[in-house]
């Protein structure tokens, strides 16, 4: 087999030359070998890469902000604000957001809100003891890591609202959405606080002290647990010669049968409609129907189906834009998207 020589790598400063020089044709190989090696240069070529990146195209523009975002230094807020202000881009947004003076942001803030929601907004304006938190403009996971992150409290009984609402939420949410609780082995019931997201809450509640709440919550679950244990549906179960995934998903339904039974039904009036359920958990294989709920009723529609979508910020924008109803999914459960 013949020798080939690796090639060297070219000198940073070339690199950035070319790529600054539009007409020079090797924008493109130059833009690709710069990022391949932009974490492990110095600081000083970073930042060379940085300043002719944010004077290029949007593309080239939003790595840049990226890379800003997570390496953020004060050399950098004059040419990002002059960028913000001519043109307001949901990234660039980011870097204004976490790391600009707060009367800056303050005085931005409808824009920032308007471009990258008010969640994210919020997270930073909260710094401010008399900031007045609008909770209708964010979810309740949201409004919680707000209030954490905030060093403010949240009371035991919004808590606990909280968590019946989003449970109900949950317990008429597409079975796919609860696939770790077939994890357990047969014979045994789950616990609500086998759903992640539930979980997620749990541990959220523990930071802001609210320990006194987890265990009257930890034993309302367990009641639930016992009677399901107890119950005709589950014991029925047990004794029937079916496959795994067949006892998983008839489990599932009892359980959330007796789960959604016992919420009570101001936590499931005070739900919104459910844009992305495709049909209540309760009714799978065995046909159960819960016994209230929420005074519009579960959405029935089937959800929009995406199939190897564009990897860009450009690309989701225009996916959100269409389908409100992935932007929902997106915001309430905090996806990373591009």
């Amino acid at each position: 087999m013949p020798y080939r020589q690796i090639p060297r790598n070219r000198p940073i400063a070339t690199l950035i030359k070319w790529y600054a020089d539009k007409k020079s044709g090797k924008v493109t190989d130059a833009r690709n070998e710069i990022q391949k090696r932009f974490d492990f240069l110095d600081w000083k070529d970073q930042k060379r890469i940085i300043m002719a990146f944010l004077q290029s195209g949007k593309t080239d523009r939003q790595w840049a902000y990226r890379k800003i975002y997570s390496q953020w230094d004060d050399s950098y807020l004059q040419p990002v604000k002059e960028l913000w202000e001519k043109y307001h881009e949901e990234v660039c947004a980011w870097s204004v957001i976490q790391h600009f003076p707060l009367d800056y942001v303050k005085a931005n803030a409808d824009k920032l809100e308007e471009v990258n929601h008010y969640y994210h907004l919020c997270m930073r304006m909260a710094e401010e003891p008399d900031y007045h938190i609008d909770k209708t403009k964010l979810y309740d996971r949201q409004y919680l890591l707000v209030m954490l992150n905030a060093h403010r409290e949240v009371s035991e009984e919004e808590a606990e609202s909280i968590f019946f609402r989003s449970l109900y939420r949950h317990t008429q949410t597409d079975v796919q959405i609860l696939t770790n609780i077939r994890n357990l082995g047969r014979g045994c019931a789950f616990s609500v606080f086998n759903i992640d997201f539930i979980n997620s809450l749990e541990n959220i509640f523990r930071q802001l002290d609210l320990d006194n709440l987890v265990v009257r919550l930890r034993q309302w679950d367990h009641d639930r647990i016992e009677e399901m244990l107890q119950g005709e549906e589950f014991a029925a179960l047990n004794q029937e010669a079916i496959d795994d995934e067949t006892y998983y998903q008839r489990r599932l339904s009892i359980g959330l049968h007796y789960i959604s039974r016992a919420i009570d039904d101001k936590y499931k009036r005070s739900n919104p409609k459910l844009p992305l359920c495709t049909k209540p958990a309760t009714r799978l294989l065995w046909g159960i129907e819960p016994d209230e709920f929420n005074e519009e009723g579960p959405a029935t529609a089937e959800p929009p189906i995406f199939r190897n979508p564009a990897d860009t910020p450009e690309a989701m924008a225009e996916i959100t834009s269409k389908f409100p109803a992935v932007s929902t999914l997106i915001n309430e459960f905090e996806l990373e998207v591009p």
